[in-house]
């Protein structure tokens, strides 16, 4: 199974959070994302970890691991 990519990641952590901010402008979206891109690394080193180890597969990892960091980061916003 492929591995995804920091950039699928991020595209998915991006619309997920944008999703609980709709009336955000894209500029602001990214800014804020770009800010706080600690955060979304820190959490696609540690999915990436778990899928390496086949504890979850991709649709986890997109969906699950993505949608949890963009909620810390809505909470934060």
């Amino acid at each position: 199974m492929d591995r995804p990519s920091y950039d699928e990641f991020y595209n998915e952590v991006k619309r997920y959070f944008w999703l609980m901010w709709p009336r955000l402008p894209e500029e602001e979206v990214d800014r804020y994302l770009k800010e706080e891109e600690k955060y979304v690394k820190t959490a696609y080193f540690d999915n990436l970890e778990e899928f390496d180890s086949g504890e979850i597969n991709r649709r986890t990892f997109l969906i699950g691991g993505a949608s949890s960091i963009a909620n810390c980061l809505q909470l934060m916003y």
